[in-house]
């Protein structure tokens, strides 16, 4: 019987960094690739642009926007951490282990060119249907164009859809409302009252970027993440209603003569070109998978780079080097109900926990045992003794000292960086 040497063909959805490292790991486990692109350039989320939707809120935009990143923005992870793992993040002439955005963009550019990858990214092509045809493969619409796969890795972000919580006399705010999705840079809160919301990064960046300009800042949050961030910035509790200039809080207290209101709540998981069945989303609770990553019943297609509270380069490299091999059939592939036991499992822990479905892909310190894992199951080095010591470092100073936090030096054995 004739042996099938054939290669398999994997379709790998957006070229920003899940979508790049899917690409060099296939490349490395022999697979053919198509990288599918539908901005002009690779980097996803790291591409900065000016441009903002016409509605702020990003909830009805007749034309939506990719990016999220404001101008100033700076990483809040060291370089040693952020990189992939056998590729480093060393540019020329920066020393500060907390880069812009634009060194990062810049690094992604040296890796693409470092594995010659640009030869099979497909660019201005938006994937517009994913659908299983038996036998573990699938047919691709992109634009109007049918192709069959073995594989499929969905690599498209998750940082372009807001998440606007749902509060009480919202329609009724007559100032200016936003999600951060569409903030740039603080000029027009120039002498304004501002409130925000969110106990995330991007909350604390904002708050304290438009302290410098606004008249007054008030900074709302369930819980919020970091001490006390200094100045004259108001920390209050959440917002249970919305008036005309005003919002009411969780203790009863008011804020009034508001100018403005940002959301700094997060985004939505979505996945619209995926056909009904293959992964059902609630919530951002994205079910039923496998590792975070793979749908039970369909484990030849991977949802990468899902986790949050995470590392995001190396540990969605090493999610992409695991699922290249179960392509490859270096890994075998577990049976659906070893699959569906993994997720039940993780499903109680998190209900046992009282912590809410949306936060089930939420990682923090889990995330180490979760890399190593897939470290061990593809043969690879595991993380360096160091890497989480420094990541637990970063984290604490992050709370403790939010405004000089990327500032600082830190220690991994006996160096500094």
């Amino acid at each position: 019987m004739p042996v099938n040497t054939r290669s398999k063909k994997v379709a790998i959805i957006g070229a920003g960094p899940a979508g790049l490292v899917a690409a060099r790991e296939c490349l490395r486990e022999g697979l053919e690739i198509q990288v599918f692109e539908k901005l002009d350039k690779v980097g996803g989320i790291w591409q900065y642009s000016e441009e903002v939707e016409d509605d702020l809120l990003g909830q009805n935009s007749c034309t939506a926007v990719h990016g999220s990143l404001y101008a100033s923005l700076r990483t809040n992870l060291p370089r040693k951490l952020m990189a992939f793992l056998d590729f480093p993040f060393e540019p020329k002439k920066v020393d500060s282990q907390f880069v812009g955005h634009k060194v990062v963009l810049e690094y992604l550019e040296s890796f693409v060119e470092q594995f010659d990858l640009y030869q099979f990214v497909e660019f201005n092509r938006e994937v517009k249907r994913v659908s299983p045809i038996g036998l573990g493969r699938w047919k691709v619409i992109v634009d109007s164009e049918e192709t069959e796969f073995d594989a499929v890795m969905v690599c498209n972000g998750h940082f372009s859809n807001p998440r606007v919580a749902k509060i009480e006399g919202l329609e009724n705010f007559q100032g200016l409302l936003m999600h951060s999705h569409n903030y740039r840079s603080p000029e027009r809160f120039e002498g304004k009252r501002v409130s925000l919301l969110g106990a995330a990064a991007s909350a604390t960046d904002l708050a304290l970027e438009i302290n410098g300009v606004a008249d007054q800042v008030y900074w709302c949050a369930e819980k919020h993440a970091q001490n006390d961030i200094g100045g004259d910035i108001v920390r209050c509790p959440s917002v249970i209603r919305f008036g005309e200039n005003y919002i009411e809080l969780t203790d009863n207290n008011k804020i009034t003569e508001l100018d403005a209101f940002i959301f700094c709540t997060g985004y939505n998981f979505e996945f619209p070109f995926l056909e009904d069945g293959i992964v059902n989303v609630v919530d951002n609770w994205v079910h039923p998978l496998y590792l975070h990553m793979i749908p039970i019943h369909h484990p030849t297609i991977a949802i990468m780079g899902m986790l949050y509270s995470i590392i995001p380069f190396p540990l969605t490299e090493l999610q992409s080097r695991w699922f290249a091999q179960t392509v490859s059939g270096k890994i075998h592939q577990l049976p659906a109900l070893t699959m569906e036991d993994w997720f039940q499992m993780h499903l109680a822990d998190l209900k046992a926990s009282g912590r809410k479905q949306r936060n089930f892909h939420k990682m923090g310190p889990e995330q180490f045992s979760y890399m190593n894992l897939l470290a061990r199951d593809t043969g690879s080095t595991p993380l360096p003794d160091w890497f989480e010591p420094l990541s637990g470092d970063v984290r604490i100073q992050r709370y403790e000292n939010p405004l000089g936090f990327r500032n600082l030096s830190y220690s991994i054995g006996n160096k500094t960086i």
